[in-house]
């Protein structure tokens, strides 16, 4: 798998192990860490390029989005690698493992379109797209959401 340098790669796997991340050896690893902690080290951080190992797990939806703008700021693109389905929409790309197997890939929208896949390796869809969706099925909504802000904004129209 080819890692383009000009996209946000989101990794989800329901087993993260050493061979998967050895697959992204060649860019520096950030696992668990704090939010002062990783704030500290981002302001200084020379590559270009940085993978993420489970540590927005840990992080609030704030924090997370003060991480991606610092990111932003100083044009460093990222790998997000995580169990958590609702990282996924941090992500341009997403890969989506099943154990050690690359299960189903592409840009992150059109993944999250295959929900029988992502059910029968164990996940479902981020919060706000499973309940765009649903609500579209009671002519409610008529386009799925990803981001939850978006979501209750236009139910509150």
């Amino acid at each position: 798998m080819n890692i383009n340098e000009d996209k946000n790669y989101v990794i989800l796997s329901n087993q993260i192990n050493k061979v998967l991340l050895d697959k992204y050896k060649d860019y520096p690893i950030i696992d668990k860490m704090n939010f002062n902690d990783l704030v500290s080290k981002l302001e200084f951080f020379s590559s270009k390029r940085i993978v993420f190992n489970e540590t927005f797990y840990y992080l609030r939806n704030t924090e997370k989005q003060v991480i991606l703008d610092l990111l932003d700021k100083q044009h460093i693109k990222y790998i997000i690698i995580t169990s958590n389905i609702e990282d996924v929409l941090y992500g341009d790309y997403l890969i989506v493992y099943d154990e050690e197997n690359i299960v189903v890939e592409g840009l992150t929208k059109e993944v999250l379109k295959e929900e029988k896949i992502m059910k029968k390796i164990g996940f479902g869809l981020p919060f706000a797209v499973d309940l765009s969706k649903q609500l579209q099925y009671y002519d409610i909504l008529y386009q799925t959401y990803y981001d939850i802000d978006s979501l209750v904004g236009e139910l509150w129209n």
